[in-house]
């Protein structure tokens, strides 16, 4: 016959709680946490393994393309090959788009035989990118949609470049008013001296020493506006809106002068290549401060471009390509009679 003790424990065996009753629960404890520390154990040490055989593995060639815009999708693309990048923490198939524009110089323009365009913008932009093994892409645009300007009024960042339209804008200079609302890649050109055109033989005698009652024109979003002439301290800068006229493009600029819409324009001494249609004011020295700092790639405030391009540039400096790129600039494309003055 089973006696009750017997019978507890066959109970308890049927429950699944073991014969050895009160000591069974916290062992099991024990046990389950030395088997979760031992396949935690087990997981690192293939994880560290695993970690060794991906940095001992040679390198894979990237490919990173520039693709120089003709107005279509099927424009010519320049390959490189090279290793994966050391710089940036993206993702390492993400385009890079950068805007460019065409002004007619050395700098930018439009190679019309082969509907590409070419200049020392487009050879830094595939150098870098070459270095930094990024895949980029440079897309056409119109100046405004990068930056922009009205008479009188702060110039503030386009609508290309604050839609996220791209990435960046090729070619712009760090100015006191930028840098409030943009940020820049380390400067690949020098800052530039600003001056006054006006028609051929100045038949309206203009000064640039008193602007009292002068109206003025400028490009529009160019580092060369009202606002520098005013920090200039020249007598009469500080213009109404209405003696202040903005332009898009070369045509519209020289057209202004000429047809004495405005008595002169201000800008840089390269833009569009004023000298071969209009007259340079010299009766004062060139103005200097309009411009922070040199021209480089002019960004969102949140981009992260600045993470792989400065590390490559930096690199790409230091290498006879880059020396040439700037030394044959007259010689690769010879658009104007401006060399670029690189910061080396």
């Amino acid at each position: 016959m089973m006696k009750a003790s017997d019978e507890d424990d066959l109970t308890s065996q049927k429950a699944g709680k073991g014969v050895i009753r009160g000591e069974s629960s916290p062992r099991r404890q024990v046990l389950f946490l030395i088997v979760a520390v031992v396949i935690v154990g087990i997981v690192a040490i293939f994880a560290v393994v695993l970690s060794a055989l991906s940095l001992g593995r040679p390198n894979t060639p990237v490919t990173t393309m520039v693709q120089l815009p003709n107005g279509s999708s099927n424009g010519p693309t320049i390959t490189y090959i090279g290793v994966p990048s050391p710089y940036g923490f993206e993702d390492p198939n993400k385009i890079w788009v950068f805007a460019i524009g065409h002004d007619g110089t050395n700098l930018e323009y439009i190679d019309n035989l082969a509907g590409t365009l070419r200049g020392f913008h487009v050879d830094i932009v595939e150098a870098v990118c070459n270095v930094a093994n990024k895949n980029c892409r440079l897309m056409w645009d119109i100046y405004e949609n990068c930056y922009r300007s009205k008479a009188g009024q702060r110039p503030r960042p386009g609508p290309g470049l604050v839609s996220r339209w791209y990435d960046g804008c090729t070619g712009w200079f760090q100015t006191y008013e930028r840098i409030s609302s943009v940020s820049f890649t380390k400067p690949f050109r020098k800052p530039l001296e600003s001056l006054f055109y006006v028609k051929r033989g100045n038949p309206g005698n203009f000064s640039s020493l008193n602007l009292t009652g002068k109206t003025i024109g400028f490009a529009d979003g160019d580092a060369s506006n009202e606002f520098c002439i005013q920090r200039e301290k020249i007598p009469g800068a500080n213009l109404p809106a209405a003696n202040i006229r903005h332009y898009s493009t070369r045509e519209e600029i020289i057209a202004a002068v000429n047809n004495s819409e405005v008595d002169a324009l201000f800008t840089n001494e390269q833009i569009f290549d004023l000298k071969s249609d209009l007259d340079v004011v010299m009766d004062r020295a060139p103005i200097t401060t309009c411009m922070l700092a040199g021209a480089g790639m002019m960004l969102r405030k949140d981009s992260l471009v600045t993470n792989w391009w400065d590390p490559a540039f930096d690199q790409l400096k230091q290498t006879s390509a880059y020396r040439k790129i700037c030394s044959e600039v007259l010689m690769r494309h010879n658009q104007s009679v401006h060399s670029v003055d690189c910061v080396l």
